[in-house]
């Protein structure tokens, strides 16, 4: 629905932002209920679900009802489907599975201008960006927080605790942007940040995988990574490739400046380093002139 939504009607459009602000229940819907939440006619709702690849609304509803399954299954519904296999089929079956995941994840159509929208974000030096996810994801979030912090200031994670989380998210301001990373068994108070910080007035970036979280409903852009795997853990492989995307994308942004900042952070490490060897060198001196 996002990748086509240039090619819609304006009428179109208005079926399309109502499944997407109440995804996934206003799709699962009869026609005229989804007609009437839109404020459209019914034969609308027909050309749209028409252009988004169906041949009629029974045969958008399976899907739809296929993918809210997959954004529920479990780890244990998952081992029986993507469970034990030989061991010497992992190895193929991997490479399989991350090309897959990464030839989706960066062949979309609507990825381009996400990341125009999201990199301008990003290189603004008046925003102050936070970053937050779940007990998985929150690995990607700190790698992004962590390459951007190299380019500029400003950036910071909002905690894991409910209580660090609750609060970090409260000084989230009107010129600030939260980063969201949010997959498949979808966690509550990741959301939560989300919703707070949109009714604060920041700005919410959702990366999240092809089954939508949540989260999706409080954001501006979202991103959207691919998660196939070879064993029933999802492959956080194409959000790492997103976050290294961007940060590259960030570096053009910023330019000089980006440049300046690395070259003073990376000659304040050097000083650092160099400092206990030569405390080191002055003990060994005065041991000797002792």
């Amino acid at each position: 629905m996002r990748e086509r939504l240039g090619e819609m009607t304006p009428a179109e459009r208005r079926v399309a932002r109502t499944l997407l602000a109440t995804y996934p229940t206003a799709g699962l819907e009869s026609l005229p209920q989804l007609a009437e939440s839109s404020g459209v006619t019914g034969p609308t709702v027909l050309r749209f679900v028409r252009k988004v690849g169906f041949d009629g609304y029974p045969a958008f509803q399976r899907s739809l009802r296929s993918e809210v399954q997959a954004r529920t299954e479990g780890l244990p519904a998952l081992y029986t489907t993507k469970g034990a296999t030989q061991d010497d089929e992992v190895l193929r079956r991997s490479q399989e599975a991350f090309g897959r995941a990464l030839d989706a994840t960066l062949t979309s159509s609507s990825l381009e201008s996400e990341l125009a929208g999201v990199d301008a974000l990003l290189a603004d030096p008046k925003r102050r960006l936070w970053f937050v996810g779940g007990r998985f994801s929150q690995l990607v979030a700190d790698y992004l927080c962590m390459q951007i912090r190299f380019l500029r200031p400003g950036c910071a994670v909002v905690g894991e605790a409910p209580e660090r989380r609750v609060l970090d998210s409260l000084e989230l301001s009107k010129r600030d942007v939260l980063c969201v990373f949010d997959y498949r068994r979808y966690q509550q108070d990741t959301i939560a940040a989300g919703k707070l910080a949109v009714d604060q007035g920041a700005v919410v970036v959702a990366f999240t995988d092809p089954w939508l979280s949540p989260a999706v409903e409080y954001a501006r852009h979202v991103l959207i990574s691919h998660a196939d795997s070879a064993s029933p853990f999802d492959s956080l492989l194409g959000a790492f490739a997103l976050t290294e995307l961007l940060t590259a994308k960030v570096v053009v942004a910023l330019g000089d400046e980006g440049h300046a900042r690395v070259s003073e952070l990376e000659a304040i490490h050097d000083r650092l380093r160099e400092a206990p060897a030569l405390s080191a060198v002055a003990e060994g001196k005065g041991a000797k002139t002792g």
